[in-house]
């Protein structure tokens, strides 16, 4: 397989991409963390409001990063605009 049947231009293309989406990950983390510690729950146990909470911060935070660091702005233009078929 070659660089140019998966998508990527070059190796670096392919690092700084992948790069973001760690910076990303670890942002959402950090927050997440954050968030942890100033909350006043203490059951994280799966099936908690204190879990659901936690883990939709986590989600839509690397979400949020993640568009802001590939596309440059949190949500990209158009995202939400009906197919015209």
């Amino acid at each position: 397989m070659t660089w140019e049947g998966i998508g990527w231009r070059d190796p670096k293309d392919f690092a700084i991409v992948m790069g973001k989406i760690l910076v990303a990950l670890a942002g959402a983390m950090l927050l997440t963390g954050v968030l942890m510690m100033t909350l006043p729950y203490s059951d994280y146990t799966p099936q908690t409001p204190e879990r659901v909470i936690v883990v939709s911060v986590f989600y839509a935070t690397w979400l949020l990063l993640m568009f802001k660091l590939l596309f440059g702005t949190f949500i990209p233009p158009g995202m939400f605009k009906a197919s015209e078929a």
